[in-house]
């Protein structure tokens, strides 16, 4: 089965369905199916798994940062029954992603971690501070891509929750023409998933805000390239 022509294919459609007011909910019903395909037909080894298993065990809060490129897989990973509460923009995209994340039974917080912001940024540091786990992508919802919002370090600072980075690799995908060069991974897959050294508030706090944001840009980078690294590609 050639995947690569049935994306092209479907690329091509979606551009044209968008357009129509039924696309959001149509697609939002489809996409849950054919991430959970995708993902339980991959093969998948783990690093670090052990770090979110520890945060759960003592009930310690956090912040999970990934890229926007590797959102496809993200929501099945989740396999704990306390709820992460997502943070999505009320732009197209974000509506559609919050949809979709919903119907993983992730909570959804609207707005973003940008300048205006800030009643989001509100309500996750009230969620945090309470105990809850958080999902941030810190490059959405429009870019730059693989920049980080400053509003993550400082939710972390106020909130006192960790960051949690993570990324995966799988062997055969095909990236979009998106600015976030977001990647479709196909179903019968190998793949390998990293979850990163954690980033406290203490380190944070000791550094000013543009250190601060490259520490965890680079961590989130250096998740990535692991996981190429360890796929071999």
């Amino acid at each position: 089965m050639d995947f690569n022509k049935i994306i092209e294919k479907a690329s091509n459609f979606i551009k044209e369905a968008r357009k129509s007011a039924d696309f959001e909910r149509i697609a939002a019903k489809i996409l849950p199916y054919f991430m959970r395909f995708s993902y339980y037909t991959t093969k998948w080894t783990v690093i670090g798994g052990e770090i979110p298993d520890s945060y759960h065990k003592s009930g310690k809060p956090f912040i999970v940062c990934l890229w926007h490129d590797r959102l496809m897989l993200a929501p099945c990973v989740w396999k704990w029954k306390k709820p992460l509460h997502v943070l999505a923009s009320s732009h197209r995209d974000g509506r559609l992603i919050a949809k979709v994340v919903e119907d993983f039974s992730m909570p959804v917080v609207y707005g973003s971690t940008g300048k205006k912001g800030m009643a989001a940024a509100k309500n996750l540091i009230k969620l945090a501070r309470s105990g809850e786990y958080i999902a941030i992508i810190p490059d959405g919802p429009r870019g730059p891509r693989h920049k980080l919002a400053p509003g993550v370090v400082a939710i972390s600072r106020l909130s006192n929750a960790d960051i949690l980075v993570y990324s995966f690799a799988v062997k055969r995908y095909r990236r979009l023409d998106s600015w976030d060069k977001f990647i479709i991974s196909w179903p019968f897959n190998r793949g390998v998933m990293v979850w990163g050294k954690p980033i406290t508030p203490q380190e944070l706090k000791s550094m000013s805000e543009e250190e601060a944001v490259a520490m965890v840009e680079s961590r989130i980078n250096e998740a990535s390239k692991e996981a190429h690294r360890l796929l071999g590609c």
